[in-house]
């Protein structure tokens, strides 16, 4: 009977470690999949700015070589600056906001 016993007691003490080792598990795939998501945003926020700004670039650089210096090229140096800027500030955002969330 003793023997009965101890078993139960260790059985109901081997379920509760199971269920803390599964409610541990979950936590970490939960906060696995936020962090995720959050730098998976972030990287195509600046992923999007470097294309932008590669697509605005280099046709200022096939412009540059073919012709000599016109007003247009400043103009479009200016839109490729200003659009860079936009995405790096997004991204900056991105990352303040994830920094400041794992902060808390």
């Amino acid at each position: 009977m003793k023997k009965k016993a101890n078993r139960e007691a260790l059985e109901a003490q081997a379920l509760h470690y199971q269920e803390e080792i599964n409610q541990t598990l979950s936590d970490l795939k939960e906060t696995a999949k936020t962090r995720g998501s959050q730098l998976l945003l972030a990287g195509g926020v600046l992923a999007g700015g470097y294309l932008l700004y590669s697509l605005l670039s280099s046709s200022d650089k096939a412009e540059k070589k073919s012709k000599p210096k016109e007003e247009g090229s400043a103009l479009g140096g200016v839109i490729t600056s200003y659009a860079l800027a936009l995405a790096l500030s997004l991204a900056k955002d991105k990352i303040l906001a994830y920094l400041e969330e794992e902060g808390d």
